[in-house]
């Protein structure tokens, strides 16, 4: 019995034993799992901070700039947690990967950052957002980071707003001056306002649009005619200068219809061809010149040969600009009689000619062989000479000019002439002084020359002893003013004086400028 008790001791202990070692190795596993679990999650927590660069900042950028997006979120799963694309400027920060969360799913993540560091660079790139859950989910969302240019490209002379060219959610968005403004093609610093804040851009004004042309209604050309591209272009628009020219130079050698190829660029660049047909006709007569007649002048007095002269082309269906031509030899100054040449050309390069003779008498005792016209080509000539050197806006500022002109050209001396106002003019041009019979013809003449309506006006003499006086009246604007070159040692500008004026002036100087006044219409008062 105590061999079976003792027998019986020996199986319980090996049994027992047996137990220990497999519940020992049971915990030596347990442990080695959760090491190895403890070390796994270490392991992932290390390497996804170990990867990542968290860059903060612009958290409220989405809001304000109305990219921030809403979801209903119920469970942790299946949903985004991050918006697919935000946008920032040249030179701001990058933003924080906090910022692409959506507002009601920022609560539901515990930590996000970027798995790779976005570039400072504009344009767009792609970004991939790692966050750790509330629950310690690990999860990985693509989005895209868009850091765009701090410049705005704007159409010249287009109707578009600064907000439009930000784009949606800068509907707010205030400029430092209305892009309608900006009129010239070039780049222009602009400030942009959003939510109290200003950032500076660049505004390029540029032009894309190619220029739209209007032609000629009629292009029928003549045989041989000279063409330009003014001849085919009735206007074009544009919002910058444009130039035009041939791809080649159009032919009108010979009749039919033929094709001119016309290539017209604004200054931007923009370019565009047409191609159009013209028909060749044929003309063949030379301009008709009229008006030519012989002419004369004092020596020294030069002439305007082109008065009342015109010529007229049937083909060009108008008239016809007219040169003149003195010969080799001439001389103004040089008395003789000379052969002046007028010649008209038209379109086609019909030539029209005619000549007529000039003779310059030798000296101002010969002024009375002047007939009218000639007196009236010397007039011409001083005033367009002063055409050429005013642009006269109205008849107002010609009559000033005029005023000017006779009392910087002559100076006051008791002459005495008995001829009639046009050979007193022509005296007083040719001397340089007159008494004031010739300053009143010099004015009378220039002033009929300029087709300002003039009269004369003659002193009336309350005694025998008094002098006489000549001055103008000039109408300007449907109204008729006093108009004295006539200098006087007290006062020398009597330019467009009333009647008041004048009488004020008179009671106070001896009557010089007492007058019936039924003769002559009023003045303003």
């Amino acid at each position: 019995m105590y061999d079976c008790v003792e027998k019986d001791r020996g199986n319980r202990s090996q049994r027992e034993r047996r137990l220990f070692m497999k519940r020992d190795k049971r915990k030596v596993r347990r442990k080695q799992r959760t090491q190895l679990s403890d070390s796994m999650m270490k392991t992932a927590f290390i390497f996804g901070g170990g990867l990542v660069v968290a860059v903060l900042g612009l958290v409220a950028f989405s809001v304000a700039t109305g990219r921030g997006q809403s979801k209903n979120i119920k469970a942790s799963g299946g949903i985004d947690y991050a918006v697919s694309k935000l946008e920032v400027w040249e030179g701001e920060e990058i933003p924080s990967a906090d910022t692409f969360l959506y507002d009601n799913t920022r609560s539901l993540v515990q930590e996000s950052r970027y798995l790779v560091a976005p570039e400072v660079r504009t344009g767009d790139q792609d970004v991939a957002i790692l966050m750790q859950l509330e629950d310690g989910t690990i999860r990985t969302e693509n989005a895209v980071l868009s850091v765009r240019e701090r410049v705005l490209h704007y159409e010249l002379g287009s109707e578009t707003t600064a907000q439009e060219l930000l784009g949606r959610g800068f509907e707010e968005a205030e400029v430092s001056k209305p892009l309608t403004e900006f009129a010239e093609i070039g780049s222009f610093p602009l400030t942009v306002t959003v939510n109290g804040r200003e950032r500076e851009f660049t505004l390029i004004v540029q032009d894309t649009v190619a220029p739209v042309v209007t032609f000629q209604d009629d292009l029928s050309f003549y045989l041989n005619q000279k063409l330009t591209v003014m001849d085919f272009v009735k206007s074009c628009e544009d919002m910058s200068p444009v130039e035009y020219r041939f791809a080649e130079q159009p032919s009108t050698a010979e009749k039919g219809v033929q094709v001119a190829s016309l290539i017209v660029t604004d200054a931007a660049g923009n370019s565009t061809t047409i191609d159009l047909e013209y028909m060749v006709d044929g003309d063949g007569e030379p301009p008709e010149i009229k008006g030519v007649g012989d002419m004369q002048t004092i020596a020294g007095i030069p002439v305007y040969y082109l008065r009342g002269v015109t010529a007229e082309d049937e083909g060009d269906g108008g008239e016809v600009d007219v040169t003149v031509k003195e010969p080799e030899n001439f001389s103004i100054r040089k008395p003789g009689t000379y052969e002046i040449t007028f010649t008209a050309e038209d379109k086609v390069g019909n030539v029209g000619e005619k000549t007529a003779k000039l003779t310059v008498l030798p000296a101002i005792s010969d002024v009375s062989k002047l007939k009218s016209e000639d007196i009236y080509r010397i007039g011409d000539y001083i005033i367009e000479d002063l055409k050429k050197t005013n642009d006269f806006k109205d008849k107002k500022a010609f009559a000033r000019a005029i005023y000017t002109y006779v009392q910087s050209h002559m100076f006051y001396s008791d002459n005495k002439d008995i001829l009639d106002w046009q050979h007193a003019a022509v005296i007083a041009i040719y001397n340089g002084f007159g008494d004031c019979r010739n300053y009143y013809a010099y004015s009378r003449l220039l002033l009929t020359c300029a087709d300002i309506e003039n009269m004369t006006v003659e002193k009336e003499k309350t005694a025998e002893w008094q002098n006489a006086h000549y001055w103008n009246l000039i109408k300007i604007n449907g109204a008729w003013y006093h108009f004295d070159t006539t200098p006087r040692f007290d006062v020398s500008d009597f330019f467009m004086w009333t009647d008041a004026q004048m009488d004020n002036y008179s009671a106070r100087n001896d009557n010089c400028f007492n007058r019936d006044k039924s003769l002559y219409p009023p003045t303003p008062k």
